[in-house]
Protein backbone atom coordinates (compact mmCIF):
# COMPACT_ATOMS: atom_id res chain seq x y z
CA UNK A 1 0.00 0.00 0.00
CA UNK A 2 1.40 3.39 -0.85
CA UNK A 3 2.15 5.53 2.24
CA UNK A 4 -1.11 8.00 2.75
CA UNK A 5 0.71 11.41 3.44
CA UNK A 6 -2.00 13.10 5.73
CA UNK A 7 -2.00 16.95 6.74
CA UNK A 8 -4.65 19.26 7.48
CA UNK A 9 -6.05 21.94 5.35
CA UNK A 10 -4.99 25.47 6.43
CA UNK A 11 -6.23 26.47 10.00
CA UNK A 12 -9.63 28.06 10.15
CA UNK A 13 -11.19 29.34 13.31
CA UNK A 14 -13.88 28.24 15.26
CA UNK A 15 -12.58 24.22 14.57
CA UNK A 16 -15.31 22.38 16.71
CA UNK A 17 -13.45 18.34 16.41
CA UNK A 18 -16.05 15.72 16.42
CA UNK A 19 -15.40 11.98 17.63
CA UNK A 20 -15.63 9.07 15.12
CA UNK A 21 -19.35 7.10 16.45
CA UNK A 22 -18.42 4.52 18.96
CA UNK A 23 -18.39 1.18 17.61
CA UNK A 24 -17.90 2.35 14.11
CA UNK A 25 -14.71 0.48 12.37
CA UNK A 26 -12.85 2.61 10.49
CA UNK A 27 -9.31 1.93 10.42
CA UNK A 28 -7.42 4.56 11.85
CA UNK A 29 -4.36 3.26 11.86
CA UNK A 30 -4.12 3.72 7.81
CA UNK A 31 -6.31 6.61 7.78
CA UNK A 32 -5.98 8.66 10.53
CA UNK A 33 -7.16 12.17 10.09
CA UNK A 34 -9.75 14.13 12.55
CA UNK A 35 -13.44 15.32 11.80
CA UNK A 36 -13.97 18.75 12.36
CA UNK A 37 -17.56 20.65 11.86
CA UNK A 38 -16.23 24.55 10.59
CA UNK A 39 -18.86 27.14 10.27
CA UNK A 40 -21.66 24.12 10.66
CA UNK A 41 -20.46 22.20 7.87
CA UNK A 42 -18.67 18.80 8.39
CA UNK A 43 -14.90 18.20 7.19
CA UNK A 44 -12.53 16.21 7.31
CA UNK A 45 -9.15 17.67 8.22
CA UNK A 46 -6.99 16.40 4.64
CA UNK A 47 -5.23 18.37 1.99
CA UNK A 48 -6.41 15.81 -0.76
CA UNK A 49 -2.89 16.02 -2.75
CA UNK A 50 -0.93 14.27 0.61
CA UNK A 51 -3.17 10.90 -0.02
CA UNK A 52 -1.82 9.46 -3.29
CA UNK A 53 2.21 8.51 -4.12
CA UNK A 54 4.45 12.05 -3.80
CA UNK A 55 5.75 10.53 -6.81
CA UNK A 56 3.11 11.80 -8.84
CA UNK A 57 4.17 15.30 -7.60
CA UNK A 58 7.62 14.77 -8.44
CA UNK A 59 7.63 13.02 -11.69
CA UNK A 60 7.21 14.22 -15.15
CA UNK A 61 4.45 16.08 -16.12
CA UNK A 62 2.67 15.21 -19.13
CA UNK A 63 0.64 17.89 -21.07
CA UNK A 64 -2.33 17.93 -23.11
CA UNK A 65 -3.99 20.54 -25.64
CA UNK A 66 -7.04 19.10 -27.36
CA UNK A 67 -7.41 21.83 -29.76
CA UNK A 68 -3.50 22.73 -30.60
CA UNK A 69 -1.50 19.83 -29.28
CA UNK A 70 -0.45 17.08 -31.35
CA UNK A 71 -0.03 13.41 -30.30
CA UNK A 72 3.18 13.18 -32.28
CA UNK A 73 4.26 16.03 -29.39
CA UNK A 74 6.40 15.26 -26.57
CA UNK A 75 4.05 16.55 -24.10
CA UNK A 76 6.76 18.19 -21.67
CA UNK A 77 6.89 21.48 -20.80
CA UNK A 78 9.15 23.90 -19.35
CA UNK A 79 7.01 23.96 -16.39
CA UNK A 80 3.88 22.38 -15.00
CA UNK A 81 1.19 24.70 -17.66
CA UNK A 82 3.65 24.95 -20.81
CA UNK A 83 1.55 23.53 -23.67
CA UNK A 84 3.74 24.54 -26.41
CA UNK A 85 4.41 20.77 -26.64
CA UNK A 86 1.46 19.47 -25.66
CA UNK A 87 -0.11 16.09 -26.95
CA UNK A 88 -3.67 16.40 -28.11
CA UNK A 89 -4.99 13.23 -26.66
CA UNK A 90 -5.26 11.98 -22.84
CA UNK A 91 -4.38 8.55 -23.98
CA UNK A 92 -1.39 9.51 -25.71
CA UNK A 93 0.21 10.94 -22.68
CA UNK A 94 -0.64 7.74 -20.46
CA UNK A 95 1.54 6.03 -23.21
CA UNK A 96 4.60 8.78 -23.11
CA UNK A 97 3.71 8.47 -18.81
CA UNK A 98 4.07 4.76 -19.00
CA UNK A 99 7.33 4.84 -20.80
CA UNK A 100 8.84 6.97 -18.05
CA UNK A 101 8.33 4.15 -15.51
CA UNK A 102 7.73 6.29 -12.55
CA UNK A 103 4.76 8.13 -11.35
CA UNK A 104 3.21 10.93 -13.37
CA UNK A 105 0.66 13.96 -14.01
CA UNK A 106 -1.09 14.67 -16.90
CA UNK A 107 -2.06 18.24 -16.97
CA UNK A 108 -5.02 18.79 -19.43
CA UNK A 109 -5.57 22.08 -21.15
CA UNK A 110 -9.80 23.30 -20.04
CA UNK A 111 -11.66 22.40 -22.93
CA UNK A 112 -13.99 19.57 -25.02
CA UNK A 113 -12.48 16.18 -25.09
CA UNK A 114 -14.61 13.91 -27.04
CA UNK A 115 -15.54 10.26 -27.92
CA UNK A 116 -11.91 8.17 -27.95
CA UNK A 117 -9.53 11.19 -26.72
CA UNK A 118 -9.56 9.96 -22.95
CA UNK A 119 -8.57 6.30 -22.76
CA UNK A 120 -8.91 5.41 -26.66
CA UNK A 121 -11.95 3.80 -25.92
CA UNK A 122 -10.71 1.71 -23.35
CA UNK A 123 -7.52 0.53 -25.26
CA UNK A 124 -5.01 2.88 -23.48
CA UNK A 125 -4.69 3.21 -19.19
CA UNK A 126 -2.25 4.24 -17.38
CA UNK A 127 0.34 1.67 -15.30
CA UNK A 128 1.80 3.83 -12.84
CA UNK A 129 0.75 6.29 -10.20
CA UNK A 130 -0.58 9.10 -11.68
CA UNK A 131 -2.68 12.28 -11.56
CA UNK A 132 -5.45 13.93 -14.70
CA UNK A 133 -5.84 17.35 -14.07
CA UNK A 134 -8.05 19.86 -15.89
CA UNK A 135 -5.29 22.83 -16.46
CA UNK A 136 -7.16 26.10 -15.84
CA UNK A 137 -10.59 24.74 -15.99
CA UNK A 138 -12.44 21.68 -16.15
CA UNK A 139 -11.37 19.42 -18.30
CA UNK A 140 -14.87 18.04 -20.26
CA UNK A 141 -15.21 14.90 -21.80
CA UNK A 142 -18.27 13.57 -23.57
CA UNK A 143 -18.66 10.36 -25.05
CA UNK A 144 -19.99 11.56 -28.00
CA UNK A 145 -19.76 14.79 -30.11
CA UNK A 146 -19.61 18.51 -28.38
CA UNK A 147 -20.90 19.44 -31.83
CA UNK A 148 -23.49 18.22 -33.78
CA UNK A 149 -24.92 19.66 -37.11
CA UNK A 150 -29.09 19.53 -37.22
CA UNK A 151 -31.09 18.98 -40.50
CA UNK A 152 -34.52 20.25 -40.61
CA UNK A 153 -36.69 16.52 -41.80
CA UNK A 154 -40.17 18.39 -41.09
CA UNK A 155 -41.09 17.55 -37.53
CA UNK A 156 -37.71 16.33 -36.33
CA UNK A 157 -34.17 17.41 -36.68
CA UNK A 158 -31.62 14.91 -37.90
CA UNK A 159 -28.25 14.07 -37.64
CA UNK A 160 -25.88 11.51 -38.60
CA UNK A 161 -24.57 9.63 -35.45
CA UNK A 162 -24.38 6.27 -34.78
CA UNK A 163 -24.58 3.86 -31.54
CA UNK A 164 -26.55 6.40 -29.35
CA UNK A 165 -27.42 5.39 -25.97
CA UNK A 166 -28.85 8.29 -24.66
CA UNK A 167 -29.74 12.24 -25.79
CA UNK A 168 -29.69 15.27 -23.54
CA UNK A 169 -30.93 18.49 -23.51
CA UNK A 170 -27.97 21.04 -22.42
CA UNK A 171 -29.92 24.39 -23.27
CA UNK A 172 -32.47 23.10 -20.72
CA UNK A 173 -31.55 22.23 -17.12
CA UNK A 174 -33.17 20.63 -14.44
CA UNK A 175 -33.32 22.18 -10.98
CA UNK A 176 -29.64 20.62 -9.85
CA UNK A 177 -28.30 21.93 -13.23
CA UNK A 178 -28.08 19.02 -14.79
CA UNK A 179 -28.94 18.20 -18.18
CA UNK A 180 -32.65 16.83 -18.90
CA UNK A 181 -32.94 13.70 -20.52
CA UNK A 182 -35.10 12.95 -23.89
CA UNK A 183 -37.51 10.14 -23.91
CA UNK A 184 -36.70 7.39 -26.35
CA UNK A 185 -39.77 7.33 -29.02
CA UNK A 186 -40.78 4.69 -30.96
CA UNK A 187 -40.57 5.35 -34.18
CA UNK A 188 -39.67 8.43 -36.27
CA UNK A 189 -43.56 9.44 -36.53
CA UNK A 190 -43.65 9.36 -33.00
CA UNK A 191 -40.66 11.72 -31.92
CA UNK A 192 -42.30 14.27 -34.55
CA UNK A 193 -45.50 13.82 -32.86
CA UNK A 194 -43.84 14.74 -28.93
CA UNK A 195 -41.72 17.00 -28.16
CA UNK A 196 -37.99 16.16 -26.33
CA UNK A 197 -38.03 12.62 -27.75
CA UNK A 198 -35.72 11.03 -30.15
CA UNK A 199 -35.36 7.85 -32.28
CA UNK A 200 -32.75 6.27 -34.10
CA UNK A 201 -34.08 5.46 -37.66
CA UNK A 202 -30.92 3.64 -39.74
CA UNK A 203 -28.17 6.19 -39.79
CA UNK A 204 -30.28 8.84 -38.55
CA UNK A 205 -30.71 10.46 -35.30
CA UNK A 206 -33.94 12.32 -34.94
CA UNK A 207 -34.75 14.71 -32.27
CA UNK A 208 -37.94 16.67 -31.74
CA UNK A 209 -37.44 19.81 -28.59
CA UNK A 210 -39.44 22.35 -30.40
CA UNK A 211 -37.54 23.85 -32.37
CA UNK A 212 -34.34 23.93 -34.12
CA UNK A 213 -31.34 22.99 -31.92
CA UNK A 214 -28.10 24.25 -31.67
CA UNK A 215 -25.09 23.14 -32.26
CA UNK A 216 -24.11 22.59 -28.67
CA UNK A 217 -27.51 22.29 -27.57
CA UNK A 218 -27.98 18.35 -27.63
CA UNK A 219 -25.71 15.83 -26.03
CA UNK A 220 -25.57 12.75 -27.33
CA UNK A 221 -24.21 9.72 -25.33
CA UNK A 222 -22.94 7.48 -27.95
CA UNK A 223 -21.59 3.58 -27.48
CA UNK A 224 -17.82 4.46 -25.80
CA UNK A 225 -16.26 3.74 -22.86
CA UNK A 226 -15.98 7.07 -20.48
CA UNK A 227 -13.29 7.21 -17.84
CA UNK A 228 -12.60 3.11 -17.74
CA UNK A 229 -9.82 2.10 -15.84
CA UNK A 230 -9.79 -2.03 -16.07
CA UNK A 231 -6.00 -2.55 -15.23
CA UNK A 232 -4.72 -0.11 -13.31
CA UNK A 233 -3.81 -0.82 -10.22
CA UNK A 234 -1.84 2.31 -8.26
CA UNK A 235 -2.83 5.75 -6.95
CA UNK A 236 -4.89 7.64 -9.00
CA UNK A 237 -5.84 11.62 -8.59
CA UNK A 238 -8.51 13.33 -10.19
CA UNK A 239 -8.72 17.21 -10.45
CA UNK A 240 -11.43 19.00 -12.68
CA UNK A 241 -12.44 16.43 -14.69
CA UNK A 242 -16.23 16.59 -15.68
CA UNK A 243 -17.60 12.98 -17.75
CA UNK A 244 -20.68 12.30 -19.78
CA UNK A 245 -21.69 9.22 -20.21
CA UNK A 246 -19.61 5.98 -20.92
CA UNK A 247 -21.20 2.35 -21.39
CA UNK A 248 -19.42 1.35 -18.18
CA UNK A 249 -19.74 3.76 -15.98
CA UNK A 250 -18.94 7.66 -16.51
CA UNK A 251 -16.16 6.59 -14.07
CA UNK A 252 -15.33 3.00 -13.42
CA UNK A 253 -12.22 1.56 -11.78
CA UNK A 254 -12.26 -2.28 -11.60
CA UNK A 255 -8.68 -3.95 -10.99
CA UNK A 256 -8.16 -5.67 -7.75
CA UNK A 257 -5.72 -3.03 -6.12
CA UNK A 258 -4.01 -2.09 -3.20
CA UNK A 259 -4.07 1.80 -3.49
CA UNK A 260 -5.94 4.89 -3.18
CA UNK A 261 -8.39 6.79 -5.48
CA UNK A 262 -8.89 10.68 -5.10
CA UNK A 263 -11.25 13.06 -7.14
CA UNK A 264 -11.66 16.96 -6.02
CA UNK A 265 -13.89 18.68 -7.99
CA UNK A 266 -15.09 16.04 -10.80
CA UNK A 267 -18.56 15.36 -12.00
CA UNK A 268 -19.71 11.77 -13.72
CA UNK A 269 -22.74 11.51 -15.21
CA UNK A 270 -24.94 10.23 -18.07
CA UNK A 271 -23.64 7.10 -18.09
CA UNK A 272 -25.11 4.85 -20.75
CA UNK A 273 -26.07 1.30 -20.88
CA UNK A 274 -24.33 -1.07 -23.88
CA UNK A 275 -28.01 -2.61 -23.69
CA UNK A 276 -30.97 -2.24 -21.75
CA UNK A 277 -29.56 -5.29 -19.88
CA UNK A 278 -26.38 -4.08 -18.96
CA UNK A 279 -26.97 -0.93 -16.99
CA UNK A 280 -24.00 0.93 -15.33
CA UNK A 281 -23.25 3.54 -12.51
CA UNK A 282 -22.42 6.99 -13.06
CA UNK A 283 -19.20 6.08 -10.12
CA UNK A 284 -18.03 3.13 -9.47
CA UNK A 285 -15.06 1.47 -8.07
CA UNK A 286 -14.69 -2.29 -7.20
CA UNK A 287 -11.93 -4.35 -5.68
CA UNK A 288 -9.51 -1.39 -4.37
CA UNK A 289 -8.08 -2.17 -0.55
CA UNK A 290 -7.31 1.51 0.35
CA UNK A 291 -9.05 5.22 0.67
CA UNK A 292 -11.26 6.02 -1.78
CA UNK A 293 -11.97 9.33 -1.14
CA UNK A 294 -13.94 12.34 -3.57
CA UNK A 295 -13.85 15.88 -2.39
CA UNK A 296 -17.13 18.14 -4.14
CA UNK A 297 -17.39 15.49 -6.77
CA UNK A 298 -21.12 14.91 -8.48
CA UNK A 299 -22.60 11.38 -9.45
CA UNK A 300 -25.75 12.08 -11.63
CA UNK A 301 -27.80 10.91 -14.15
CA UNK A 302 -26.61 7.54 -14.04
CA UNK A 303 -27.95 4.53 -15.65
CA UNK A 304 -28.02 2.68 -12.54
CA UNK A 305 -26.66 4.13 -9.25
CA UNK A 306 -25.16 7.15 -8.69
CA UNK A 307 -22.16 6.60 -6.07
CA UNK A 308 -21.72 2.56 -6.07
CA UNK A 309 -18.63 0.92 -3.62
CA UNK A 310 -18.03 -2.89 -3.89
CA UNK A 311 -15.58 -5.04 -2.59
CA UNK A 312 -16.46 -7.81 -4.48
CA UNK A 313 -13.67 -10.31 -2.48
CA UNK A 314 -11.00 -7.60 -2.42
CA UNK A 315 -11.80 -6.49 1.78
CA UNK A 316 -10.18 -2.97 3.06
CA UNK A 317 -12.06 -0.32 0.94
CA UNK A 318 -12.62 2.70 2.68
CA UNK A 319 -14.58 5.66 1.38
CA UNK A 320 -14.85 9.04 2.37
CA UNK A 321 -16.99 11.45 0.45
CA UNK A 322 -17.22 15.48 1.30
CA UNK A 323 -19.96 17.82 -0.29
CA UNK A 324 -20.68 15.22 -3.25
CA UNK A 325 -23.78 14.64 -4.41
CA UNK A 326 -26.14 12.19 -6.40
CA UNK A 327 -28.96 12.90 -8.31
CA UNK A 328 -31.99 11.50 -10.74
CA UNK A 329 -30.12 8.17 -11.36
CA UNK A 330 -31.90 5.27 -13.12
CA UNK A 331 -32.07 4.77 -17.06
CA UNK A 332 -35.29 3.51 -18.51
CA UNK A 333 -36.55 0.81 -16.62
CA UNK A 334 -33.65 0.77 -14.65
CA UNK A 335 -34.82 -0.69 -10.69
CA UNK A 336 -33.01 -0.11 -7.38
CA UNK A 337 -31.11 2.72 -8.65
CA UNK A 338 -29.36 4.73 -5.65
CA UNK A 339 -27.54 8.05 -5.37
CA UNK A 340 -25.06 6.09 -3.16
CA UNK A 341 -24.69 2.88 -2.04
CA UNK A 342 -22.10 0.53 -0.31
CA UNK A 343 -21.80 -3.29 -0.35
CA UNK A 344 -19.99 -6.03 1.14
CA UNK A 345 -17.68 -4.61 4.01
CA UNK A 346 -16.82 -1.53 2.98
CA UNK A 347 -16.28 1.49 5.08
CA UNK A 348 -17.66 5.12 4.60
CA UNK A 349 -17.60 8.50 5.66
CA UNK A 350 -20.09 10.88 4.34
CA UNK A 351 -19.60 14.64 4.62
CA UNK A 352 -22.39 17.07 3.79
CA UNK A 353 -23.89 16.04 0.17
CA UNK A 354 -27.16 15.85 -0.98
CA UNK A 355 -28.84 12.67 -3.14
CA UNK A 356 -32.11 12.67 -4.69
CA UNK A 357 -34.84 11.43 -7.00
CA UNK A 358 -33.43 8.48 -8.58
CA UNK A 359 -35.70 6.78 -10.58
CA UNK A 360 -36.34 3.52 -8.24
CA UNK A 361 -34.45 2.35 -5.13
CA UNK A 362 -33.45 4.38 -1.72
CA UNK A 363 -31.21 7.38 -2.41
CA UNK A 364 -28.65 6.55 0.37
CA UNK A 365 -27.90 2.89 0.91
CA UNK A 366 -26.33 0.79 2.98
CA UNK A 367 -26.01 -3.25 2.15
CA UNK A 368 -24.79 -6.38 3.64
CA UNK A 369 -21.82 -5.70 6.58
CA UNK A 370 -20.70 -2.28 5.25
CA UNK A 371 -20.68 0.27 8.18
CA UNK A 372 -21.30 4.36 7.15
CA UNK A 373 -21.47 7.15 9.42
CA UNK A 374 -23.13 10.30 7.50
CA UNK A 375 -23.01 13.33 8.88
CA UNK A 376 -24.89 16.64 7.59
CA UNK A 377 -26.34 14.72 4.40
CA UNK A 378 -29.73 15.72 2.85
CA UNK A 379 -31.39 12.74 0.78
CA UNK A 380 -34.39 13.05 -0.98
CA UNK A 381 -36.66 10.55 -2.51
CA UNK A 382 -39.69 10.43 -4.87
CA UNK A 383 -39.73 7.28 -6.55
CA UNK A 384 -42.03 5.49 -8.85
CA UNK A 385 -42.29 1.88 -7.82
CA UNK A 386 -44.58 2.61 -4.63
CA UNK A 387 -42.25 3.15 -1.94
CA UNK A 388 -40.32 6.43 -1.59
CA UNK A 389 -37.03 5.78 0.58
CA UNK A 390 -34.15 8.52 1.87
CA UNK A 391 -31.82 6.36 4.20
CA UNK A 392 -32.19 2.70 4.11
CA UNK A 393 -30.07 0.14 6.52
CA UNK A 394 -30.10 -3.53 4.92
CA UNK A 395 -28.64 -7.17 6.54
CA UNK A 396 -26.22 -6.58 8.86
CA UNK A 397 -24.90 -3.28 7.78
CA UNK A 398 -24.86 -0.49 10.67
CA UNK A 399 -25.30 3.25 9.63
CA UNK A 400 -24.75 6.51 11.64
CA UNK A 401 -26.61 9.52 11.11
CA UNK A 402 -25.72 12.54 12.76
CA UNK A 403 -27.65 15.99 11.64
CA UNK A 404 -28.82 14.30 8.84
CA UNK A 405 -32.45 15.03 7.02
CA UNK A 406 -34.24 12.59 5.06
CA UNK A 407 -37.23 13.78 2.73
CA UNK A 408 -39.30 11.00 0.98
CA UNK A 409 -42.92 11.76 -0.69
CA UNK A 410 -45.04 11.25 -3.45
CA UNK A 411 -46.03 7.25 -2.90
CA UNK A 412 -48.46 5.09 -1.12
CA UNK A 413 -45.01 4.02 1.26
CA UNK A 414 -42.68 6.94 2.74
CA UNK A 415 -39.46 6.46 4.31
CA UNK A 416 -37.21 9.20 5.61
CA UNK A 417 -35.09 6.34 7.46
CA UNK A 418 -35.79 2.57 6.85
CA UNK A 419 -33.88 -0.08 8.80
CA UNK A 420 -34.75 -2.98 6.55
CA UNK A 421 -33.02 -5.79 9.11
CA UNK A 422 -29.71 -3.25 9.57
CA UNK A 423 -29.00 -1.10 12.30
CA UNK A 424 -29.60 2.91 12.14
CA UNK A 425 -27.86 5.36 15.23
CA UNK A 426 -29.31 8.62 15.08
CA UNK A 427 -27.97 11.91 16.24
CA UNK A 428 -30.10 15.31 15.28
CA UNK A 429 -31.80 13.26 12.35
CA UNK A 430 -34.89 15.24 10.91
CA UNK A 431 -37.44 13.46 9.12
CA UNK A 432 -38.49 16.30 6.61
CA UNK A 433 -41.33 14.27 5.12
CA UNK A 434 -41.86 10.49 5.26
CA UNK A 435 -41.85 8.12 8.48
CA UNK A 436 -39.32 5.72 9.90
CA UNK A 437 -40.10 2.35 9.53
CA UNK A 438 -38.04 -0.48 10.96
CA UNK A 439 -38.59 -4.01 9.56
CA UNK A 440 -37.00 -7.56 9.40
CA UNK A 441 -35.91 -7.13 12.77
CA UNK A 442 -33.76 -4.02 12.16
CA UNK A 443 -33.17 -1.38 14.75
CA UNK A 444 -33.03 2.57 14.97
CA UNK A 445 -31.71 4.45 18.22
CA UNK A 446 -30.28 7.14 19.39
CA UNK A 447 -26.12 7.77 19.90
Amino acid sequence: MLGVGLSPFAPYRNRVPIDFPAGFSWDRVRFDFDIEQIGGAYRAAVEPRDLVDPGIWTGAALHVDGAAGDDGNSGVGAQDGDFASAKRTIHAAFTAGNATGAAYRVLVKAGDYAEAAFTRNGNDEPNQPVAVIGWGGPLRYRAGPFNVVWNDAGGTYTATESSVRRVFRCDLLTAEGHYTELSEAADVASCAAAQNTWVHDGTLLHVNVGGAPGAGDIAVIRSFHGARFMTHDKDFYLENVYCEGGISGALHFDAVAARNIVGVNCSFRYSAPSSPTALQDAARVRRTDGLVAFFDCDASGGAKDGWSFHEDGTAGMHVLLQDCSGWRNGFSTATSCNGFTSHDGVRAILLGGNFGLSRNGTEVHVIQSTETWAAGCRAVARDVDGTSVAFKCSNDALMWLQDCAGDAAGQAENYALQANAGTVFTRGFSALAGGVDVTSGGSVMLF
